[in-house]
C-alpha cells in the first residue's frame, strides 16, 4: 500500500487481486456499500458478490447497486431479489430504450462506508477472475482510501438518482448541455 497526503491506495492488476479486497471491504462495512458496474453477470462470482452484500445489508448497512442495463443484459432483473428483500436496491442505468443506446454507464466503483473505494476496469464478470496472465482478462483498479471517496459518493448518488432516465430535469439538462444541432 503506497500512501501520500492523507491518501493510501493499492494497485490491483487483477481479479485475482482485486475480488478478495473488494469482499473484504464489502464484509467490513458497518454504514454503506454502493457498487456500480457496467458487466456484472449471474455466475458463481455474481452470486457471492450478492451473498456479501445481503450479508452486509443484515448488519445495518445502507445496500445501493447500479448496473447498466445494456452491459448486463443478460441479468435479470429477479436476481436482485433477494437483495431486496433484505433491504437494499438495485437499479439499472438507463433501461432500454431505441432513442438512448447510446448513453451507457461504463464505470467500475464499489464504495464501503464512504471511506474506501474500488476503482477501475474490472467487471463482476468470470472472464475477470484469474491472474490475468494465464487464465482470466487482464485489467488494473485501484483501492483508495482517501478524502476523495467523499466526491466518488456524491458521484454515485447522482448517477444512482438519475439511473431511470425518467427524470425530466435530467432531459432538459442533457439538451440544454448539447448544442443546439445535435438536442433534436
Amino acid at each position: 500500500m503506497s500512501s501520500s497526503q492523507g491518501t493510501r491506495w493499492t494497485w490491483l492488476r487483477s481479479g485475482d487481486e482485486a475480488f478478495p479486497a473488494m469482499f473484504a471491504a464489502i464484509d467490513a462495512a458497518c454504514k454503506s456499500v454502493c457498487l456500480e458496474t457496467y458487466t456484472f453477470s449471474a455466475g458463481p462470482l455474481g452470486e457471492r458478490f450478492r451473498a456479501a452484500l445481503i450479508r452486509a445489508r443484515q448488519r445495518g448497512a445502507s445496500v445501493r447497486v447500479l448496473i447498466d442495463a445494456i452491459g448486463s443484459f443478460s441479468l435479470p432483473d429477479a436476481f436482485w431479489t433477494p437483495l431486496r428483500q433484505a433491504g437494499g436496491e438495485a437499479r439499472f442505468f438507463n433501461p432500454v430504450a431505441l432513442k438512448r443506446l447510446e448513453i451507457r454507464n461504463h464505470r467500475k466503483l464499489l464504495l464501503c462506508d464512504d471511506s474506501v473505494a474500488f476503482v477501475g476496469g474490472f467487471n463482476i464478470a468470470p472472464e475477470y477472475e484469474g491472474d490475468g496472465v494465464t487464465r482470466g482478462w487482464r485489467d488494473l483498479g485501484m483501492r483508495l482510501e482517501s478524502p476523495l471517496t467523499i466526491e466518488l459518493a456524491a458521484s454515485f448518488d447522482a448517477m444512482f438518482n438519475l439511473a431511470d432516465f425518467r427524470h425530466k430535469r435530467l432531459v432538459r439538462l442533457r439538451r440544454a448541455a448539447l448544442p443546439q444541432n445535435l438536442s433534436a
